[in-house]
């Protein structure tokens, strides 16, 4: 008997959540120092809730950090990446660590319009929680989340991409995004139909209505049309804005990474590549930045090119 698309994405769902809830844990450090407000609904959707972040007291003008997490757009928890967005608050930013809906039943672009609608109901809520924009914005996020934070990226310069999607944004004249920090991300469709990331299949057919196999049986132009869809890369041009691309050599999506890098870098676009390795070389590893010194580092970077293209060359990282 066949089964459904829809029976395979819950399977996966229910497999890589109970992954996660047990993996993440092990990662968990208390940040005394920063203050937190989670849960906070902002739609009627399940997972349409966020968490806020900020040193000492939410509330103080600072530049905004934007966290979107990943899960394959079929599963993901948003509270398994708090420990990551209070380390990031560490560095005086306010973050945000949006969740969206996933699952079968919603395709691309649904997710992105979920998270603009988050984003939305945060920047309504700009001088109670201490969103300064006019000091920065980055957007950051991992694996599918990487895929959704180079959409806002893009979108922040290519407003077109709104109407493309019919994404309702209210901020969308003034929203403007400086930097992003994107981890074994997904960034061409019709090439990581090549790849054999676990449950690629079902991934595939979640965002794009395609497997891997009909997606590699596209002709060129039918492929470009696709692409021109459910690809991001398509937007990797000089006016992108500044981006900490990492990979992780253990990671069969490390070809994206090195993809979407390439793509920016020859455009002209500001942008750094760092590859995680050891312990941190998973898939999506640099998420566990304190298990190894990689890890480590990649923060570290991460922390200095953000501070850099944001000009807060004065702000030294911690750790």
């Amino acid at each position: 008997m066949k089964v459904s698309h829809k029976t395979k994405a819950a399977a996966a769902e229910v497999k890589l959540n109970l992954m996660e809830s047990c993996f993440y844990p092990l990662f968990y450090k208390r940040h005394k120092d920063v203050e937190s407000r989670e849960g906070i609904r902002y739609g009627q959707g399940k997972r349409q809730l966020l968490d806020v972040y900020a040193k000492d007291a939410i509330g103080k003008p600072r530049p905004v950090f934007i966290y979107i997490h990943g899960g394959g757009w079929i599963s993901g928890l948003r509270t398994a990446r708090r420990y990551y967005c209070r380390r990031w608050a560490e560095e005086d930013y306010v973050v945000l660590n949006i969740g969206y809906d996933y699952g079968a039943e919603i395709r691309h672009p649904s997710h992105l319009r979920d998270v603009f609608k988050g984003i939305d109901y945060a920047l309504d809520r700009a001088e109670e929680w201490g969103l300064d924009t006019s000091q920065g914005v980055v957007v950051a996020g991992e694996s599918a989340g990487a895929y959704l934070a180079a959409y806002v990226a893009a979108a922040s310069v290519h407003r077109e991409i709104y109407d493309k999607f019919g994404i309702d944004f209210a901020h969308a004249d003034d929203f403007k995004v400086n930097a992003c920090v994107l981890l074994s991300g997904v960034y061409s469709m019709s090439r990581v139909a090549s790849c054999k990331f676990p449950d690629i299949d079902v991934i595939a057919k979640t965002v794009c209505g395609m497997d891997t196999h009909e997606i590699r049986a596209l002709d060129d132009e039918s492929r470009r049309r696709a692409d021109e869809l459910f690809s991001p890369e398509i937007y990797a041009d000089a006016d992108f804005p500044a981006a900490f691309v990492v990979g992780s050599d253990s990671d069969p999506l490390k070809g994206e990474s090195e993809g979407f890098f390439g793509a920016l870098h020859e455009s002209g676009a500001d942008c750094e590549y760092f590859l995680c390795t050891g312990l941190n070389g998973v898939h999506a590893g640099a998420l566990a930045c304190d298990l190894a010194e990689s890890g480590r580092q990649c923060v570290k970077s991460a922390v200095e090119f953000v501070a850099h293209a944001l000009g807060r060359g004065s702000v030294q990282p911690n750790g």
